[in-house]
């Protein structure tokens, strides 16, 4: 049995309700107090109350990519307030001694330099290992060569509250060699930051960001 609406000048909309329920009971549908805003959509309660609701989404952002030919330190501030994943791209990064290149993370826009459990291992060649870790950043890159030049992601993921957890990889463009990392960190307080840096300078390549709001 259905609902006719006739139009006022002409044509008709109804509305049928299904041949039975799913517990051959009677439903009740509320609809809500007013007509809602462009792009809503009906949303049900699962009690039967419809409310108007809007669809979120989640947009990837990608940063503006920063030359890595100069300084110790590339930052990425001010970020957005709500952000669950950032990743961080290195496109032929180098520098221009052995020193391990790392990430830190800012939040009330200070760098936090101590807290981190963090490691990285090196494979050279398939057949031996080196390993770095720290407590002051998490260690991406355990350099072992000033020619290197690495290419790779590493990303940050927001567990719960405050407290970060990264994991990633990378290759070097002119040999068989590759760098695994991974660490955590509490935060304690909002990310708004993230910095690469090592401890002398850099000297090739670009890095860009990428999150989630």
């Amino acid at each position: 049995m259905g609902l006719k609406l006739n139009g006022s000048s002409s044509g008709s909309v109804e509305l049928n309700a299904p041949a039975d329920t799913t517990s051959g009971a009677d439903v009740v549908l509320t609809l809500p107090v007013n007509d809602g805003d462009a792009n809503q959509f009906l949303q049900t309660n699962g009690s039967g109350t419809l409310t108007w609701a809007t669809e979120t989404t989640t947009n990837l952002t990608r940063g503006t990519a920063v030359a890595t030919t100069s300084g110790s330190e590339i930052d990425f501030t001010s970020l957005p307030t709500g952000i669950r994943k950032l990743t961080v791209v290195l496109d032929e990064v180098g520098g221009d001694s052995i020193a391990n290149i790392r990430l830190q993370l800012s939040t009330g826009s200070t760098f936090l330099t101590t807290g981190y459990v963090s490691s990285s291992a090196r494979i050279q060649n398939g057949s031996t290992s080196t390993v770095a870790s720290s407590t002051n950043s998490f260690v991406l890159l355990n350099n072992d060569n000033a020619a290197r030049e690495w290419f790779g992601a590493f990303t940050v993921f927001n567990v719960t509250g405050n407290i970060w957890v990264c994991a990633g990889s990378a290759n070097e463009d002119s040999a068989v060699r590759s760098c695994v990392a991974g660490g955590r960190v509490d935060l304690g307080g909002t990310l708004d930051g993230i910095r690469l840096t090592l401890t002398d300078s850099f000297d090739t390549g670009q890095v860009n960001i990428y999150y989630e709001v």
